[in-house]
């Protein structure tokens, strides 16, 4: 009997020991899933840099996570956006360089953006909770939000000195100007629809209506992305967005296209004037027109060859010089296609083969240029453990690189990165 009730007892200190660990399990991976917080980038165009403290430098790609005190840098005519947990988004611009720190909860976030450079665009989606806060940093200002849409922007004014001007589209935020001594100014809420400049001094314009007109191109795509989304903005809509759009873009393409575009023929021809304005003095009007018709008859002298050029008459009091054999060049070549000008056989009719084949070799090239055959590009695809983990685009006949960072301690891709992408592909990490 002793012994059936010391079996039950062991019995039941078995199963409490069981259910204390199953408990304790439990909230281990509740905890862990509560305290975990994600920064994600979901999308680069052009190029943008990562700097990881004991790591280095990588470049950024889609679905590659980021670390908490990561540093971007986003090249010239380029972008990135990033996803933060699941409702925060920060919208990165050309020129931009920024830090991130995030730390807590779902419950009790703490997100810190501190700009450097250039501007970004951070979307709040849900209302941050009581305990959580939503700060972007820079010399001279720190913004705070609970849930909205702005932007920030650091410039040099005329003076190098940096200021920052913030846009708020929804929502409401608190602006802390810096002062020269390192303490904070009174906050001031800009409301949604409001703008409001900090200067480097820590003053502060008045608030005033946004001026989309004057937002560059990747602002008002970042924005009106957003509105094609559901997203409402104060003080413009979605259709002023999309007008625009279209009339920024005519207008970069158009400065593009004129700064490209070279001024040709206008450096030759002003120093042929000045060439032939200092030949012509002492002249006659019937001699200067003579040579002109002899110059624009004259077939063009390749790189390197000698230039017979008229000597001008001297004027009266001048030594007169030695007369020398007359140079003549016909427009058409000879029959047999030889002219004795006195200096080398059959030069003109050379001259204009060579020219007129440089001529059809040009068109052929222009041609050729017209219709240049684009390399396909495929997707090269990195899982671990059925999620992706990095992606890569990569030229038809390139080659795949493994990613910077790793998914594990231990294991390797399953892939001969020597083999040349010929189409889609997935690599697995094989773990040892």
């Amino acid at each position: 009997m002793k012994k059936l009730i010391a079996n039950k007892k062991l019995i039941i200190c078995a199963c409490a020991a069981v259910a204390v660990t199953v408990a304790a399990v439990i909230a281990l991976l509740a905890n862990k899933e509560e305290t975990f917080r994600s920064i994600m980038v979901y999308d680069v165009e052009g190029n943008a840099v990562i700097a990881r403290e004991n790591v280095g430098e990588m470049n950024a790609a889609e679905n590659l996570y980021l670390e908490s005190g990561d540093r971007v840098s986003v090249a010239a005519a380029s972008r990135m956006r990033m996803k933060l947990d699941d409702d925060k988004y920060v919208m990165a611009e050309e020129n931009t360089i920024f830090s991130v720190q995030v730390e807590g909860t779902d419950a009790d976030s703490r997100t810190m953006i501190a700009l450097e450079q250039g501007a970004i665009t951070n979307e709040i989606q849900n209302p941050l909770s009581e305990g959580s806060r939503f700060e972007t940093s820079t010399p001279n200002s720190v913004m705070a939000v609970r849930g909205t849409v702005y932007r920030v922007e650091l410039y040099a004014d005329e003076n190098g000195g940096q200021n920052t001007k913030l846009c708020c589209f929804q929502g409401k935020v608190g602006v802390k100007p810096v002062l020269p001594d390192g303490t904070y100014g009174e906050e001031i809420l800009v409301p949604a629809g409001s703008e409001l400049i900090v200067y480097q001094d820590g003053t502060t314009s008045d608030i005033q209506d946004i001026a989309y007109e004057e937002l560059p191109l990747q602002a008002v795509a970042n924005l009106l992305d957003m509105m094609e989304n559901g997203q409402e903005l104060t003080g413009v809509s979605q259709e002023t967005l999309a007008q625009l759009s279209s009339e920024t873009e005519k207008v970069s393409k158009t400065s593009e296209s004129e700064a490209k575009q070279p001024q040709q023929n206008e450096p030759a021809q002003e120093e042929a004037t000045e060439e032939e304005s200092d030949e012509t003095v002492g002249q006659t009007d019937a001699q200067i027109h003579t040579k002109r018709e002899t110059v624009k008859n004259t077939p063009a002298k390749r790189s390197g060859e000698k230039q017979n050029v008229p000597t001008p008459e001297p004027s009266a009091g001048q030594p007169v010089p030695k007369p020398q054999a007359p140079v003549i060049k016909p427009t058409k070549p000879a029959d047999n296609g030889s002219i004795d000008n006195g200096n080398t056989e059959g030069e003109g009719s050379q001259n204009e083969n060579e020219n007129a084949s440089d001529e059809e070799k040009s068109d052929d090239d222009k041609k050729d240029k017209k219709k240049p055959s684009k390399p396909k590009t495929y997707t090269v695809t990195f899982e671990y453990q059925g999620q992706v983990f990095a992606t890569q685009r990569v030229k038809q006949g390139e080659k795949a690189a493994a990613p910077v960072l790793v998914p594990a301690t231990s294991g390797a891709w399953d892939f001969d990165f020597e083999t040349k992408i010929q189409a889609n592909t997935t690599i697995t990490w094989k773990a040892q």
